[in-house]
């Protein structure tokens, strides 16, 4: 199996499914922001809790390492809606978003926390190959683009680090961070399905 070559592509699909100039509309953005803030308050919660699922120690030391790194980004988004005069109370979890997170507790604790790897190499691949062009749109449009601008700035090294990682485990183990690769792909389109929806609904009422 070429790590490389299967990442590119859920990158290139996901691409074709989802398309940054819906993000002009200020109603999507700041949808997207609070959704955004309810699975990356997780992002700690699910790294913890995959600490006691994993053998390997270099693995242990990586996920304790990103750990750190993702502490308190939830807040960034928080702060991009303010900017918009917007308050997260005045926002729920999408039943799409609920299930993206929720989903990883479960497969860490059946698939083992190496699976995780899959969630956090989408999630980082994303923000490289997609949010380029999702930051080029939301800072023509809008005030609040702060964590669209730090996440395409420093996970181009975390992505690396990552896709690195993956590659020195067994073909077992990249199976598995394969088949979640491309799981949470599915879920992240449907939370911008579900944005998307429900914006039209909107518009026609």
């Amino acid at each position: 199996m070429n790590i490389n070559d299967e990442f590119l592509k859920t990158m290139e699909e996901f691409k074709k499914n989802c398309h940054p100039h819906s993000f002009r509309n200020p109603q999507v953005y700041q949808e997207w922001l609070a959704q955004t803030y309810f699975f990356v308050r997780h992002s700690t919660a699910l790294l913890g809790f995959s600490l006691p699922y994993l053998k390997n120690d270099d693995l242990r030391h990586h996920f304790e390492k990103h750990l750190g790194e993702e502490t308190r980004h939830d807040s960034i988004a928080l702060k991009d809606l303010q900017l918009m005069n917007r308050n997260i109370n005045e926002f729920r979890p999408l039943h799409a978003t609920e299930a993206f997170y929720q989903s990883q507790y479960y497969r860490i604790q059946f698939e083992g926390g190496t699976s995780l790897l899959g969630y956090i190499l989408f999630l980082e691949g994303i923000a490289v190959h997609w949010g380029k062009e999702v930051f080029t749109e939301v800072q023509k449009y809008h005030k609040g683009v702060h964590f669209a601008r730090i996440h395409v700035s420093e996970d181009p090294v975390h992505l690396e680090g990552a896709l690195k990682t993956i590659s020195s485990l067994s073909e077992d183990q990249q199976l598995a961070i394969m088949n979640n690769l491309k799981f949470t792909q599915h879920m992240y389109e449907a939370i911008i399905s579900e944005i998307l929806q429900n914006n039209s609904l909107l518009k026609v009422a």
